[in-house]
């Protein structure tokens, strides 16, 4: 009986040592677990404490906000949100008639200046070199005709001035009488009547006595001399008291009237020159331009109608870069953000009407990245992030610039940091809400 109380206390000691051995073993694996929780909360803990949290926006890597340079009213919009484009679109138009207009007549000047210089390039043609020769020909057929129309003209002066040397002549004679050889002949001629009544009278005082002296021949010659000396005694009055007033007058005007044709004449001889020395200097033109045709371009043509060329271009570019003013034209390929006019509407310049992003390249940009942890950001850092459109997923990424100036916004100092994400979502959008976790190096 003892011995076998002797081995019930013999297990019983085995089995209260084997408990106490296991609650030990037990305590002791309880510690270490609590430790290593500790460790590894207290490492976590710090781990957390390394890492730079911010918030950002994802957004294309490139895109601006477009604005014509130009103010007017919208008369176009040729794009619409949403819409794909590619460099050199062309997005929106403002009122742009008289623009469009002078870039016409540009390139109008343009193409004439250019054939100017092709054709001073290729030289004459033979239809040119015939064409310029029958110039010449007419300008030297319009000399002649001027040469003779001035001939005319001073013929028309010599014949002019013979009607006045002839109505001068008529008035010195109209107002020479009476002469002296007619004073003389009048009175010879009332001699004559006189000697031919008294002759007529002696021989009808013979036959004076016959009753029928009326009808005798004596009596009808003294009748005839009797008004032969009357006649003469007329003609010498007349002859005595020369040009009447009249007669002078009417001379007179024949000598203005002649005069006058003359001061006519005469001032036709101005123009008359005048057409000379024209068609003179149209035959020289002519000819000089026939030298020039055969001849050939000389370089300092060439140089003056390239020089042409140029100014020609330069006023299309002008006209061109004026135009584009109202214009808002694609500068990359991309998609249309946002249209923020309608037609019609007045738009000044420096508003931007269209955003545009290059969406097929997106990144993060940070928004609220304290100056504080801006210090221990570097390009290249890994991060991790996260969007409230898909909670879920993280997304790695690293850092890819770090802004060198500070943005204030609401109060505090912040600056900008670009992450570049890898393996975007597809429905993911510009503009989305991004948190960013930063992991520094150490």
């Amino acid at each position: 009986m003892m011995r076998r109380w002797g081995m019930i206390l013999i297990v019983l000691t085995i089995l209260a040592a084997g408990g106490w051995w296991g609650y030990n073993t037990m305590q002791q694996q309880q510690a270490a677990q609590q430790t290593a929780q500790a460790v590894a909360d207290a490492a976590q803990t710090q781990e957390l404490e390394q890492v730079i949290f911010a918030s950002g926006k994802l957004q294309p890597v490139v895109w601006a906000g477009l604005a014509p340079a130009g103010i007017g009213t919208i008369t176009q919009i040729h794009v619409a949100e949403g819409d794909a484009v590619k460099r050199g679109d062309l997005l929106l138009e403002l009122d742009n008639g008289v623009l469009q207009s002078q870039v016409k007549v540009a390139e109008a000047a343009l193409v004439e200046a250019r054939t100017a210089l092709a054709k001073l390039r290729a030289g004459a043609t033979a239809a040119d070199i015939a064409a310029a020769e029958a110039a010449v020909e007419a300008a030297k057929a319009q000399v002649a005709v001027a040469a003779s129309q001035m001939k005319e003209v001073q013929a028309a002066i010599d014949g002019a001035g013979v009607h006045v040397n002839m109505a001068q002549a008529q008035y010195a004679e109209v107002a020479s009488h009476p002469t002296a050889g007619e004073k003389l002949t009048a009175r010879a001629a009332i001699a004559q009547a006189e000697a031919g009544v008294a002759n007529a009278q002696a021989g009808y005082n013979l036959a004076q006595g016959d009753p029928a002296i009326g009808a005798r021949p004596e009596s009808l010659a003294l009748s005839q001399a009797t008004a032969a000396l009357e006649a003469a005694n007329a003609q010498a009055a007349v002859t005595a008291q020369g040009p009447s007033a009249e007669q002078l007058a009417v001379a007179a005007v024949a000598i203005r009237e002649a005069q006058s044709a003359v001061g006519a004449v005469e001032s036709k001889v101005a123009g008359a020159e005048a057409n000379v020395r024209a068609a003179l200097a149209q035959a020289a033109s002519a000819q000089a331009a026939l030298d020039k045709l055969l001849a050939g371009a000389m370089a300092e043509d060439i140089a003056m109608a390239e020089a042409h060329v140029q100014s020609a271009q330069a006023a299309v570019a002008s006209a061109q870069a004026q135009l584009g003013q109202n214009l808002i034209v694609a500068p990359f390929d991309g998609q249309i953000g946002t249209v923020n006019v309608r037609l019609g509407e007045q738009i000044d310049p420096g508003v931007y009407a269209i955003l545009l992003g290059d969406t097929s390249r997106m990144h993060v940009e940070t928004t609220d990245l304290r100056e504080t942890d801006v210090v221990r950001v570097q390009v290249g850092m890994p991060v991790e992030v996260t969007f409230d459109a898909i909670p879920n997923r993280i997304f790695q990424g690293s850092v890819t610039r770090v802004a060198p100036v500070s943005s204030a916004e609401k109060g505090s100092t912040n600056y900008t940091v670009s992450v570049e994400v890898k393996d975007l979502a597809p429905a993911l959008r510009w503009g989305m809400t991004a948190f960013v976790n930063v992991r520094p190096i150490e």
